[in-house]
């Protein structure tokens, strides 16, 4: 077996590859055509992300962590079902929508969407059975094929439309991949099967546990785009453009969280399973702290040479302040431990406490960017400052919401019978 450490470092190379290619689209894109369609682009994925996320049901995690059992055909079905729905909304959204949608960019980035949508539930088998190795691995070879098909393609055509679809044929590859290394294993263990209740039980179980989150997770979706829509109220699609290339440090950020939650999580649910909630909540405290003070000397490293950076990257018109810069990398900042928090709520199973978290984050969010730019603060400094305002309010919610309840026995619980709390 691979150690953890070595899964660890492959998951989050994993990770930020994928970053890396798509923030490559957007490079090109801003090669190509501009502020204006970056712009474009970053709202056809902040119109597409949370109707996705939304009606996922938080299947990928329950599988980890839902201290009860549910058969594996079970969260297929329901994954098959929500993408069905997800795609006739966004087919609405796109038919019916305002003109400023781009339907060229629409249609391969919907394929793009189902096909990640399907993939995220085979990589939970990979999770739950610790095979980090083999997912971080489809997630390097995934980015790397798609940054060189894209630029094979950019190179030949001049188009980053046709690019995006090449993007999505890769992507599409990287699904089949997923689903058969995925297959290689059963989804359930011995105990597990004998384990199972009627199918109607397990529905319900998985349905009570998937609304709350799915509801976190679409919040958590909309507080990563939200602060686009303050851009795009004070400002123009020049700035949102700006804005959302900045922003993909916030974006790498998430995608470092999420390599570590992946990796913690079983191993959280080991500890509480041992120790109790009151244990794991300190462990989690502690290295939270330690992740904030290790990641100070970024806040500084960004602050002097950000502004510089993005200039030379993407160009003269995505030059950003260094008060936009600072707020960005603050939230970056404090994005990184907040999936350790994250991880212990959802041990516990606190699915509507994420919820409440993730909902009070974007009332931050939008007071304190809404507020910002009624001040005359320049839109994308106000979008930056909500950010910011939304990464510190979730930590702070997450860490005080892991508080072990009087019912949290120290015990084992029993895996076919755990009460889902709120």
């Amino acid at each position: 077996m691979n150690s953890s450490r070595s899964a660890f470092f492959l998951v989050t190379l994993g990770n930020i590859a994928i970053a890396g290619a798509q923030w490559y689209i957007v490079w090109l894109f801003a090669q190509q055509s501009g502020p204006t369609a970056v712009g474009h682009y970053s709202t056809l994925i902040a119109m597409m992300a949370p109707v996705f996320i939304a009606s996922q049901l938080g299947l990928r995690n329950l599988f980890v962590t839902l201290q009860r059992t549910v058969r594996w055909s079970i969260y297929l079905s329901c994954r098959l079902s929500t993408v069905g729905l997800s795609v006739l909304i966004i087919v609405g959204l796109v038919v019916f929508g305002p003109e400023q949608i781009q339907s060229s960019l629409a249609w391969p980035l919907l394929l793009i969407k189902v096909s990640e949508s399907i993939g995220d539930l085979f990589y939970a088998r990979l999770q739950k059975t610790e095979r980090l190795f083999a997912f971080g691995l489809i997630l390097i070879i995934v980015a790397v094929v798609s940054a060189a098909v894209v630029t094979v393609v950019i190179l030949a055509t001049g188009s980053p439309v046709t690019a995006l679809w090449a993007a999505t044929v890769v992507t599409v590859g990287g699904t089949v991949v997923t689903v058969w290394t995925a297959s290689a294993r059963s989804a359930e263990t011995a105990v597990e099967v004998t384990s199972r209740t009627t199918v109607r039980g397990e529905v319900k179980a998985l349905l009570t546990a998937g609304v709350p989150m799915s509801m976190m997770q679409a919040v958590y979706s909309l507080l990563s785009y939200v602060p686009l829509a303050v851009v795009a109220w004070f400002g123009s699609p020049e700035d949102v453009g700006r804005y959302a290339s900045a922003a993909y440090l916030v974006v790498f950020a998430n995608l470092v969280g999420a390599s570590i939650e992946t990796v913690v999580l079983p191993r959280f649910r080991a500890v509480y399973e041992s120790d109790g909630a009151l244990v794991l909540r300190e462990r989690v405290k502690r290295l939270c702290a330690i992740g904030l003070f290790a990641l100070v000397p970024f806040v500084v490293l960004a602050l002097f040479i950000g502004p510089w950076l993005l200039s030379a990257v993407y160009g003269a018109g995505f030059e950003l302040t260094r008060v936009s810069v600072l707020f960005l990398s603050l939230a970056a900042v404090c994005t990184l431990p907040t999936y350790l928090a994250s991880a212990n709520l959802l041990v516990l199973n606190r699915y509507w406490s994420t919820f409440f978290v993730g909902a009070a984050a974007i009332v931050a969010v939008l007071v304190g960017g809404g507020a910002a730019g009624s001040i005359g603060t320049p839109a994308v400094e106000a979008g930056s400052l909500a950010v910011f305002l939304g990464s510190m309010v979730r930590l702070v919610g997450e860490i005080l919401c892991s508080r072990p309840r009087r019912d949290e026995a120290r015990a084992a619980v029993p895996a076919d019978g755990a009460h889902l709390s709120g």
